[in-house]
């Protein structure tokens, strides 16, 4: 029973660290763009920078979960050994 809650645990940090990787990113590159529209060019470009940084973010984001379910499925093959 204690092995399970364990390995329960373990698995909700593992989802909760690609969840809240996926969403920082997004929220990294929406927050850049925004003060590069805003804030540099005055509002001049808006909302181009802001679209573009959010999909660099979008694009970081899907590459954090791929690289963290790696990490994961290697390291759940090594308990299997």
């Amino acid at each position: 029973m204690r092995e399970n809650l364990r390995y329960f645990f373990v698995l909700l940090a593992d989802f909760l660290t690609i969840g809240i990787a996926a969403g920082g990113s997004v929220a990294a590159g929406l927050l850049t763009g925004w003060f590069i529209d805003e804030k540099v060019f005055h509002g001049r470009t808006s909302p181009w920078f802001t679209v573009i940084f959010a999909a660099f973010g979008i694009a970081g984001g899907i590459k954090n979960v791929f690289l963290l379910s790696r990490k994961m499925r290697s390291r759940e093959n090594k308990k299997k050994k």
